[in-house]
Parts: structure tokens; sequence; C-alpha cells
């Protein structure tokens, strides 16, 4: 016994001595450690050797790079499921917002393997998306072949900002309001396999915006997602419960993941009721999840079939309740047929707090953006969602504590991609061994400042590493630095 104990006090001097006498690339220290994997929180010094976070203790230690965190938090890396704006003019906002890794799964990217080879080794964060269905549908139609070449150029060019790329993603000509027929379907399957054989984190399923598209078609889709357990990731069919109950029918009957993107806007006052649905799912062991953004506008584009219905009397709203993006003016009914003749990006207010606070505080959600592509008068959640939650409704409201909310941003979404992507395993943690994606903020100044006016930097996030590398110091961000890597599905080949 006593020979036992003398080991492990030789082993534990041993570890005291190595972490002492190590150089660490970067050190933080003092800072309020969080971990919402395990629920640990306290005063600890990190270290990070390289991309890993390869110390956390109360040694004092050594580094190239000391970062004084006293009085400030220090937590994984914010993960965002639900990005559209992947250049790093967004990610630029982004980041000062706290977010580490950016993922577009509700749309997909189209051409995904050269997407990933123009982003790699020239984006600021980490960076992944899933199969777009939308793309993927039409090209099996075989009619469209004009969108596609300019969606070819357009990622062949991904510095230039992505809002043309999104159109073509979601709308792809008037095929959003055909039916597939059954050889149609039969050729886009190995399409979406194809897909996933170079990354895809899933398969983007925003059929609310291809009424077209049959029952039939989508179960299909579920069907092939089961097969491989590869997430779907969807924008349900309309708004209110049918288009959740379609999604959930088919997750259920098929087998295959399923993650409800924005439960509150397309939920909009029945949200109450698709989280129970959720949390009933759960409960039963379905893999069903979901997110939330805390706004109460949404933002989509004005040419979109989600206009083609009765909108107002289906969201309860008027023509003066839609801002236009470019100008920042709401509309009226001359301006809203003459912009929707034109396409563009529009802000649609028609939330009430209220729903909000139901998604937010609801145990089972993520916090996602869905923040769209850069533009001067992009929709506020583009910039600002994270700090909003942490300084809004964590500490001004307290709606949910703070570890509750970093679960929400770092952890459940990790979690929700670890089947699909193992590497996703080491990010959302602040462990030894995790990859060195952090966000050191202050909890008591942290805020949201881009507002329906346009978009502003967030307060209050001091710094952020990105797999070992700072890019963002004392508030500002470190320029012509790119550490961020893909993010990619086991079935990449």
């Amino acid at each position: 016994m006593k020979r036992s104990i003398w080991i492990i006090a030789l082993f534990a001097f041993a570890n005291i001595l190595i972490a002492q006498t190590t150089v660490y690339d970067i050190v933080i220290k003092n800072g309020k450690v969080m971990d919402p994997e395990t629920n640990f929180e306290g005063i600890r010094n990190v270290g990070i050797i390289g991309d890993r976070i390869a110390e956390i203790s109360n040694l004092d230690l050594q580094g190239k790079v000391i970062i004084n965190a006293s009085n400030l938090v220090v937590a994984p890396g914010f993960i965002d499921l639900h990005v559209h704006g992947m250049t790093n003019k967004a990610h630029a906002y982004q980041v000062r917002d706290g977010v580490t890794t950016a993922l577009e799964l509700e749309a997909g990217k189209p051409f995904l393997s050269d997407w990933i080879k123009a982003k790699s080794g020239s984006s600021i964060v980490n960076f992944g998306a899933t199969a777009s269905h939308s793309t993927l549908r039409a090209l099996a139609m075989g009619r469209y072949s004009h969108y596609f070449t300019v969606a070819k150029r357009i990622i062949e060019a991904e510095g230039i900002e992505s809002s043309n790329l999104s159109k073509i993603t979601l709308n792809m000509g008037r095929s959003g309001y055909q039916a597939m027929t059954k050889e149609e379907i039969d050729n886009m399957r190995p399409m979406l396999q194809e897909a996933l054989e170079v990354g895809a984190l899933g398969i983007g399923v925003p059929v609310g915006y291809y009424p077209g598209a049959t029952h039939e078609e989508i179960f299909r889709v579920y069907e092939l997602a089961a097969e491989r357990q590869a997430p779907i990731f969807s924008h349900t069919r309309g708004f209110g419960m049918p288009g959740i109950h379609e999604a959930i029918a088919n997750a259920t009957t098929s087998g295959a993941p399923l993650h409800i993107v924005h439960a509150n806007s397309l939920s909009l006052g029945e949200i109450q009721v698709t989280l129970d649905m959720v949390a009933a799912a759960q409960e039963r062991g379905l893999d069903i999840t979901t997110e939330v953004y805390p706004y109460t506008a949404g933002s989509t584009l004005i040419e979109s079939a989600l206009f083609d219905s009765d909108w107002q009397e289906e969201l309860s709203i008027t023509y003066n309740d839609i801002q236009w993006e470019a100008t920042g003016e709401r509309l009226t009914e001359e301006t809203f047929k003459k912009y929707r003749e034109e396409g563009g990006v529009i802000i649609i207010h028609m939330m009430k707090p209220e729903w909000l606070i139901n998604g937010i505080k609801d145990p089972r959600t993520m916090i996602g953006s869905d923040g769209m592509p850069y533009a001067p008068g992009a929709h506020p959640r583009t910039a600002g969602t994270f700090s909003r939650v942490l300084g809004r409704y964590v500490r001004e409201q307290k709606v949910i504590g703070l570890m509750e909310a970093l679960k929400k941003m770092t952890i459940m979404p990790a979690q929700r991609l670890e089947n699909i992507s193992p590497m996703m395993r080491y990010k959302g943690r602040l462990q030894i061994g995790a990859d060195a994606d952090i966000t050191v903020f202050n909890p008591d100044t942290i805020i949201d400042k881009a507002d329906f006016k346009g978009l502003q930097y967030s307060e209050g996030v001091q710094h952020v590493i990105i797999n070992g590398s700072l890019v963002v110091t004392n508030q500002q961000l470190v320029p012509d630095v790119y550490p961020g890597k893909a993010i990619v599905g086991k079935y990449r080949k």
C-alpha cells in the first residue's frame, strides 16, 4: 500500500514538473475555465501546444504568448450549425461573436469537393457543409445546366460573397415547383452518396423552398440518410406544424437522424408544440434535435416560394413588416411586387419575444445563427447571435444560466455531429487533448451591437483561438491569419 502511494505521488510530482518546465505556445492565465461537457468551472491556467489543449491546471505555466484572462470566461469556441455567410467577410463578424466553427447545414453546398478545396488554407474559421439536396434534385432533373455553370464559377471564386450562390442553391430555377419522376429520384440517389463520400456532414433538405417536391421524394432522401446514419438538416415544409409533423414522421419511420433548423421561425406561435414533440422523440430514443436564434425577425430571399401563398395571413404580418436589406426600408404592396421581380434579401419581422424565450430556455435547443451572407444591412444575427444570448438572455434577463447557454453553443452542436464526423469529438470541450478552439469573453460586458440598421461587431469577446492560432486578441481581428480547417464526414474517401 505504501509503495503504491509513493508511486502515485511520484507520478504527480513528475506531471507537475513537466507542466512547470514546459514552454507552451500559448498560455491563458487566471481565467474562469468552463467545460460544458463535464460542468467543470474554476480558475485555471490553460496551456496550448500546436493545435491542442495540452494542460489545464492551477500551476504557473510558461508560454511564448501569455493571455491574462483574469475576470474573463475561458470557454470552448462556439459552433454554429447554421450559417449562410461563408466568406471571410462574414467570418470576421462571426469570430468577433466567438464563433470558431461555421457550418452550412440547412441548404448545403453544391460542388462540395471544390468548395472545400477553395476554402482550405484561406478560412478564418473552421468550416463544413451538408450535401445540397435542393441542388442535386435539380441536377437529377437534368434541365438546369446554366445554373450550375454560374454556381461552379462562384465556387471557384470563393472570395466573393455568395448571396448569388444562396439563390441558386435554394431556388434552382423553376425546379422547386416541379415534382421528380421515379427515374429522377433514382438518379439523385448516387449523387447524394457521392456528396457524402467527399465530406458532407449529412444532407441539407430545405424543402420549404421547393413546394414541388412530393412526400415520396422527401421520404426516399430520409431512407438514404438512415442507411448511412447521416443526419438530415431540414427547413421543413411551410410554416407551422404540418411541415414539422412530416419531418418527424419521416425520421421516425425511416430511422434517419433529424435536425430541425430554426424552430422559432418555422413554428412561430406553436413553438412549444415543436419543442414538446422533440422532447418526446428524444425520450423514446429517437435522434431528433432542433435549434433557435435569438431575434424576432427572420431573413430570406423575397423571390422564394415562401411568398407564393397567402403569406400575410399565414405569418400574421403586413407588407410593412418586411424590410429590404439593401436600403433598410419597410415595404409597401407596390415595393414588394417590384423587389420580388428583381429578387434579393429581405428581413421579416414576424415573431414575438415570448416565443424566443420559450425556445432559448428549453434544455433541448441549440443556438444556431442562420447568419446571412455578408452585406452592410444584413440581418443582425449574422454578427451578434451568440453575444446576444450571453448578454441579453443570460446576464440581463436571466432566462438561462451561463453554463446552460454555453452547452447550447458548444457541446450540444459538437455531439450532434460526432456520429457523422468523429473529428467533432475534439471540439466543443475545454479539456486536455481537445482542439484548441477557445473563446475568451467578459461575462459582464458581452453583448451584440448589430441591429436592423446595419452590422456591427459584438462587444466583450476578448480573445479567440482557432486550432491553436490567435484570430482575435483584445477584441481586434488578427489580420491575415487563416487557421480554419474543413470539418468533414466520416464517409470521405
